[in-house]
């Protein structure tokens, strides 16, 4: 690992991740379709440009030449991925009925891809802030 880029790998898994994540949302995850436009659609494509911005974030990363600016996509990677928790339950959320797909498959693949995706994040961060020691 170079130190004139020191999240160059840990970039290109979060912009992979954040590209799967959101291709995932937008072509494989089911949601509702219909003439009627239920709110698990709008769900997914919420949480699919959420996807995005990690995956943007994880761009700047692999670019980052300090330590710092990479925490600083970070802690945008970590806030992303509470923002994609909480429209999946509070602002958004799937349809209520609990035997749609996207209340059985998509909302709970969403807050488990979130919560590792903040995990991950915050261990990057704690090791990137060693580097800066």
């Amino acid at each position: 690992m170079s130190q004139s880029r020191p999240a160059f790998v840990s970039g290109i898994v979060m912009t992979a991740v954040g590209l799967i994540l959101a291709a995932a949302l937008f072509w494989w995850l089911p949601h509702c379709h219909g003439e009627i436009v239920m709110k698990c659609v709008w769900m997914t494509r919420a949480a699919a440009g959420a996807s995005l911005v990690i995956a943007a974030l994880g761009v700047v990363m692999v670019f980052s030449p300090s330590a710092g600016a990479a925490i600083g996509a970070l802690a945008g990677i970590i806030f992303t991925a509470m923002l994609e928790t909480a429209l999946t339950t509070v602002l958004i959320g799937p349809c209520p009925n609990p035997m749609m797909g996207c209340h059985a498959v998509t909302q709970p693949t969403i807050l488990v891809a979130a919560a590792l995706i903040a995990l991950v994040a915050l261990a990057e961060m704690w090791r990137l802030s060693k580097l800066q020691h």
